[in-house]
């Protein structure tokens, strides 16, 4: 962050300190302006718009096939809403080819309705995830097998749960295995993520006496395969498979895991944009692996890049 606030001082500095003494007669002075490079025309503007980007990610969901009147089912939330968003932006620095530093923060948004002595009322409940700082390395090349794309992150306990609980930070590996298929339009690999989080106690105390104490989740894995399809240039189909497993209080450090969320598999469609800042719109449905209607949804998502 320092160095993105850095490279914008020095764009300011440069567009006030280069631009010539300005009359009230523009046309005396119009060759001195025709002599002058614009921002987006200088080196040091492109090099900060080659290595500097910001994305937005929004994914709507709902509403459920065969489920309650407008009601949605969420496998990441406890209840129901007829309207659920997720919201994720991205800061990143790609300061080399092969390396990259970048912060995120996400959150939802559900709205519900509820009944008053003054009619339907909307409820906009929104809640954040804790942000990250994270840092891309380098490809592993694994033979002639797959590639595989590290990222190493740091979260930060932003959020009014993880500070009530005394977290002091969380430790988040993603990785990206993608398998070397012979030149096709498929393309497949596998995804994990494992995060380690760091409590004051690992264990909180019974909320009154005769209580049981709280377990806190402090390791967090999500792993699946994926395969894709591209249809056309613009056009591509894409499926995950994704499992969870969790520990909870003393179970940190022991071989003993639970099952922390149903096993979900996400079909979609997606159209990639040519223009910036436009990335990609697609169209999904998600479904537990034990499958009913009731548990299965359709929906939206979209992003940009700037």
């Amino acid at each position: 962050m320092k160095h993105l606030l850095l490279i914008l001082a020095l764009l300011w500095g440069a567009s006030v300190f280069a631009a010539p003494e300005r009359d009230r007669d523009v046309g005396a002075n119009s060759s001195l302006y025709a002599n002058q490079t614009r921002v987006e025309d200088s080196a040091l503007w492109r090099k900060f718009t080659d290595q500097f980007s910001l994305s937005y990610y929004v994914s709507m969901m709902g509403p459920t096939l065969n489920g309650p009147m407008n009601q949605t089912y969420n496998v990441f939330l406890d209840g129901r809403s007829p309207i659920q968003l997720f919201h994720g932006i991205n800061l990143r620095w790609q300061f080399d080819p092969k390396w990259a530093v970048g912060f995120t923060a996400a959150g939802v948004q559900h709205i519900t309705k509820s009944v008053t002595d003054k009619g339907v009322v909307n409820n906009n409940n929104s809640s954040m995830f804790n942000s990250r700082a994270y840092l891309a390395t380098p490809p592993v090349e694994l033979g002639p097998v797959a590639t595989m794309f590290n990222t190493f992150a740091i979260e930060f306990p932003t959020t009014p749960g993880s500070v009530e609980n005394e977290m002091k930070y969380g430790l988040v590996l993603s990785q990206s295995l993608t398998f070397k298929l012979p030149p096709s339009p498929l393309t497949a690999g596998w995804l994990t993520q494992l995060i380690r989080y760091k409590y004051r106690r690992a264990t909180l105390p019974p909320p009154f006496i005769g209580g049981l104490p709280t377990p806190l989740q402090t390791t967090l894995i999500t792993t699946g395969p994926y395969f894709n399809y591209q249809l056309a240039p613009q056009w591509q189909i894409a499926s995950l498979l994704s499992f969870d497993w969790d520990q909870r209080g003393s179970q940190t450090d022991t071989l003993r895991f639970n099952n922390n969320l149903h096993d979900r598999v996400r079909l979609a469609i997606n159209y990639f944009f040519q223009t910036k800042p436009f990335t990609h719109v697609g169209l999904y449905t998600q479904a537990l692996t034990n499958y009913s209607q009731a548990t299965t949804i359709i929906g939206l998502d979209f992003s940009l890049k700037f």
